[in-house]
């Protein structure tokens, strides 16, 4: 089976390349991460990176010259046209083409025109735009900031008609593919694969115990309004402990969603943190929390799985898929302060409960699927597809006979 798959950037899409390579079924990888990236070498495929990243890299000057935001997403859209364009070429003597959401449907009508063969997937990361939309569109005016101000996913057209051209949709949570089955998508069209996790040796049997008795709580990603930040905020502000603390890790964005809240003392903002300094707030955290509103599949969750690091989660990151709520951790409705604030008092009472849940954590770590098993398992439903796609073409021969 011979694959081309399309992305714009490094994110997961690199180790997916990676392990369908390892697979032996890339038959190309064309990618729109900048060439002038310290990350951007993939020397493991070799000729089959196809990098075209010329208006990716203006949009990132752009970027850096915070060129209005409308700018700089219309070249993000060109930027998506480069790749979708670029990728027909490959996508045309392959067996699938694999393509991130914005970055195929072009090749996709073209192939379909010529009637190829090639099965079209699209790669969504997130819940159908119009669900995810209608979440973002409340959040933000329920934040009191300007209803003109709010525009809605600047790919969202694109999306839209990219769903109805795709032969199927590659969704990587329950989460997500429900999202589609709520708007009248069949479950044939659907594909599953939860990503892959970055394998991570010795496990410890249990978690090492602080030196101090502070209640810590860990937040790791972009301070958007979609995180569901305040919510968590004001949750913590309720939390009656002696010794708190609230931990942020990550990047501010134009809209936080924390523009009205108060932020007390105990709430400290880090910025973004890599390597040991990011391992340790995941080994001295009491609890990690993930509020968010809409996500596909959040990795960070498995990170602080893998150091035993219980989570309080919503049922829109995921993270149900592979969390069990009581026993990882909580899981609790996007969106809410209280269910927040009832969890977190619980976990700061209940030191055994916070334990067990603990070595529940790194047990499950251990159970979390690897790139090239995640690539196993996508293989394993498209052969099925493919099959069944023979044998009804086989049968339509017999008929006509």
């Amino acid at each position: 089976m011979k694959i081309t798959y399309t992305a714009p950037n490094r994110s997961h899409h690199y180790p997916y390349a990676e392990a369908l390579h390892r697979a032996g079924h890339l038959y190309s990888f064309v990618s729109g991460f900048s060439r002038f990236s310290p990350r951007s070498d993939l020397p493991g495929i070799g000729n089959k990176l196809k990098r075209h990243d010329l208006i990716k890299n203006i949009h990132l000057a752009c970027m850096k010259l915070n060129t209005p935001h409308r700018v700089t997403a219309y070249i993000d859209y060109l930027s998506a046209l480069e790749l979708d364009h670029a990728s027909y070429k490959w996508a045309k003597q392959s067996d699938v083409f694999l393509f991130y959401r914005t970055d195929g449907l072009k090749s996709t009508i073209r192939l379909h025109n010529q009637g190829s063969s090639a099965l079209c997937i699209m790669e969504e990361v997130n819940s159908h735009v119009e669900f995810a939309n209608e979440i973002l569109q409340n959040e933000y005016n329920s934040l009191g900031l300007k209803k003109s101000g709010y525009c809605k996913e600047p790919d969202f057209d694109l999306r839209l008609k990219t769903y109805q051209e795709a032969d199927c949709i590659l969704c990587p949570s329950e989460f997500v593919r429900n999202s589609f089955l709520d708007k009248g998508f069949s479950s044939k069209q659907l594909l599953k694969v939860n990503f892959g996790f970055q394998t991570i040796e010795n496990i410890p049997e249990e978690r090492a115990k602080t030196a101090d008795d502070t209640f810590r709580v860990l937040y790791v990603g972009q301070i958007h309004y979609r995180k569901g930040l305040r919510y968590a905020i004001e949750a913590f502000k309720q939390l009656k402990h002696p010794k708190k603390e609230f931990i942020i890790v990550g990047p501010k964005t134009p809209v936080t969603g924390l523009e009205k809240t108060q932020i007390p003392d105990s709430v400290v903002f880090t910025g973004s943190l890599k390597g040991e300094e990011l391992k340790n707030q995941y080994r001295n955290a009491s609890v990690f929390v993930l509020p968010s509103l809409e996500e596909g599949l959040a990795l960070v969750q498995g990170e602080a799985l893998t150091f035993g690091t219980p989570l309080l989660i919503t049922t829109n990151t995921g993270g149900s898929d592979f969390v069990q709520d009581g026993r990882e951790g909580f899981i609790v409705a996007p969106g809410e302060v209280k269910p927040l604030a009832e969890r977190l008092q619980q976990m700061a009472d209940d030191k055994l409960l916070v334990e067990r849940m603990s070595a529940s954590a790194l047990h499950t770590a251990k159970t979390l699927g690897s790139w090239d098993i995640a690539c196993e398992k996508l293989i394993s439903q498209i052969t099925n597809i493919l099959q069944m796609r023979d044998g009804i073409s086989s049968l339509k021969e017999e008929i006509l006979k």
